[in-house]
């Protein structure tokens, strides 16, 4: 079980990594997108539930692979 603190420390390094990619990033139900400066869209992730929404994310901006 993920817990809010492990689900809110994803979602802040997710932002900050984004941010440092010149994105913001979107929630958009169980997927994230990154918004760039332009105002294009680009597919971030896409998570089965919301316990690991921002850790998926989050893996992706790292470059690491996302649990199926």
């Amino acid at each position: 079980m993920v817990t809010e603190t492990q689900k809110q420390t994803a979602k802040e390094k997710a932002i900050f990594l984004a941010l440092q990619k010149d994105m913001a990033l979107i929630r958009r139900d169980l997927e994230i997108h990154g918004m760039k400066k332009d105002g294009s869209t680009i597919f971030i992730s896409k998570s089965n539930d919301y316990d690991h929404l921002w850790q998926d994310a989050l893996k992706v901006l790292q470059g690491k692979r996302v649990r199926k």
